[in-house]
């Protein structure tokens, strides 16, 4: 099923606005033809009564009352003179006996004023017909003239084409001009809309009114109690985590604290109880699991978008950055014989400290526990180029390792929580990678999942937008 049109307020003005002014260009044609029509008619029907007057010059009326009429060939010539239509004229005594013209023509029937007019047919044309009907003793004489109608019809079709014409015209101009009121007035809306658009997914403050028309204003009211709630919220829920944070790891760490004390106890002791000695090892073991399970969900919640505050970001050293987290974690590749290293040039990105401390602790993390030892893992920073239509330029967080890898199919997967690889031999809880993808989210970066060099072991790019020297 094809998808519903979107609304637009610009399309549904014009709608709205031409099936009005359709109506009111038939109405003024209508208006304009008739108003036009009948002036153009009397102007012919005046043509034809002074061809009457003509006619009537030429006729002699005796004593006795009898009619004769004295029109000469070149006169009758000159009265059926036209290019474009046939001329009659006719002539009936008092008696209504045939004079002279052209026998059968019709006659108007009389009518308030003299000569009367009507329309006819004539030898299978429609004609115009005028009668001017003179008294005398004897009786009522009448005298017609008539013209078939071509120039008639060939005027109005000219007239009405003119007025369709110049009415058209000027509804599209109305139309035009509608289109670029419609189109100005709607600039505040359009504005307000591409400010929405630009906004990141932790931008919550307030819209700018000032620029907004007082029909929209509550909209942007609305809007605006609606962003400072969530800022609101979005502040209560960073407080919240903060707390939460520090109020789990002080407890997790203190019972790992003195089940560490009371492994070296036993051991000191000499405990001859292998069974207890185990059962303190998996407690141990279950403890770190916890404390690392409680710290991940709490790092997976604080990187969330709406948790996040335009103030958490600023202008950090990537490779400063880079040097500390190798260094959180050399002990432990150490003592695992895994080579740590550090491959760091200089880059600067507008970002969150404690985020991005997260999400390459988590990488560094995945990387030691899925590289066997003697193995290897190098920690990147540095700069590449973005697309070449972008002309961006991107810095970029890197951790190589040598170790098993991850199976080509599965690296769509890597990153939704809980999703461990089948037959993986380490103990997680799967949300490593989920973390690093809501952290990179949050700071309109991409990742980058591919095999190391060699085709062995994994590397985990992510890259986001530097900041450039002398540009704002």
């Amino acid at each position: 099923m094809a998808a519903a049109r979107p609304f637009s307020v610009r399309r549904r003005l014009l709608l709205l606005l031409s099936a009005p002014l359709g109506l009111l260009l038939a109405a003024g044609v209508l208006i304009d033809y008739y108003s036009t029509a009948s002036p153009l008619h009397a102007a012919y029907d005046q043509v034809l009564a002074s061809s009457i007057v003509a006619v009537a010059a030429h006729l002699n009326i005796g004593a006795d009352g009898r009619v004769k009429s004295e029109l000469s060939d070149q006169a009758i010539a000159v009265l059926r003179a036209d290019n474009h239509d046939e001329i009659y004229y006719l002539v009936l005594g008092a008696d209504g006996e045939f004079v002279a013209g052209d026998a059968g023509l019709p006659i108007a029937p009389p009518g308030r004023e003299n000569p009367s007019f009507a329309d006819a047919e004539y030898r299978d044309a429609p004609v115009r017909v005028a009668t001017y009907r003179l008294t005398n003793a004897s009786g009522v004489i009448a005298i017609s003239v008539a013209e078939t109608t071509n120039k008639r019809r060939e005027a109005l079709h000219n007239m009405l084409s003119f007025i369709v014409a110049s009415d058209l015209a000027q509804l599209l101009g109305t139309l035009l001009l509608v289109w670029v009121g419609v189109r100005a007035g709607l600039r505040p809306l359009l504005a307000l809309r591409d400010q929405i658009a630009r906004r990141s997914a932790r931008d919550l403050a307030a819209l700018d009114e000032s620029q907004v028309p007082g029909e929209v204003r509550p909209l942007t009211r609305a809007l605006n109690r609606l962003f400072a709630t969530v800022a609101e919220a979005a502040n209560a829920q960073h407080r919240f985590l903060a707390n939460a944070a520090h109020q789990l790891r002080t407890p997790l760490a203190g019972l790992q604290a003195q089940l560490e004390v009371l492994s070296d106890d036993l051991r000191q002791q000499g405990a001859s109880d292998p069974a207890l000695r185990e059962r303190v090892a998996r407690l141990h073991a279950g403890m770190q699991r916890l404390g690392q399970t409680a710290n991940q969900l709490l790092a997976l919640a604080r990187a969330e978008p709406a948790a996040n505050l335009p103030g958490d970001f600023r202008e950090l050293d990537l490779a400063d950055l880079a040097k500390d987290g190798v260094a959180a974690h050399f002990d432990r590749a150490l003592a695992a014989r895994i080579d740590l290293g550090l491959e760091a040039e200089p880059v600067r990105a507008q970002a969150s400290d404690w985020l991005l401390r997260e999400l390459l602790a988590n990488l560094i993390d995945n990387a030691l526990a899925y590289t066997p030892a003697g193995g290897n893992v190098t920690v990147r920073c540095g700069v590449v180029r973005g697309p070449e239509k972008a002309r961006s330029v991107l810095a970029f967080l890197e951790v190589e390792d040598d170790g098993r890898g991850i199976p080509e199919g599965e690296r769509a997967r890597v990153f939704e929580r809980f999703y461990r690889i089948a037959g993986g031999e380490r103990e997680g809880n799967g949300l490593g990678l989920a973390i690093v993808e809501e952290i990179a989210r949050a700071h309109g970066a991409t990742i980058e999942l591919t095999a190391g060099a060699g085709g062995r072991g994994t590397r985990v790019r992510v890259s986001l937008a530097a900041s450039v020297p002398g540009q704002g």
